[in-house]
């Protein structure tokens, strides 16, 4: 992946006419650019997947970034379900 952004950040600024005027900012958006749309394509094929496995319950797929919202969502419940756990015990403990 990175040699692959590499590279196509090296073919964008041998395009590029004026040499000397090229920004670190520039190269930024490129590398972020890139890496979003990788990274969406990724997920795009994994619920295409999922949903050819039968693992997905709805016959569509659904956009990129309510997919990351949902496992945004399922991380922070699992961690708000271990933050009462810990606290849970702790309180068992001082009890005792």
């Amino acid at each position: 992946m990175k040699d692959k952004i590499l590279k196509e950040v090296v073919e964008w600024y041998n395009q590029q006419k004026v040499k000397d005027e090229i920004f670190i900012e520039d190269f930024v958006d490129i590398v972020i650019s890139k890496t979003t749309d990788f990274l969406f394509e990724e997920i795009k094929d994994g619920l295409k997947e999922e949903f050819e496995k039968g693992n997905l319950k709805h016959p569509f797929i659904i956009s990129s970034d309510y997919y990351l919202y949902l496992k945004l969502k399922e991380i922070k419940d699992k961690f708000v379900k271990t933050t009462k756990i810990n606290i849970s015990n702790e309180e068992d403990i001082l009890e005792e």
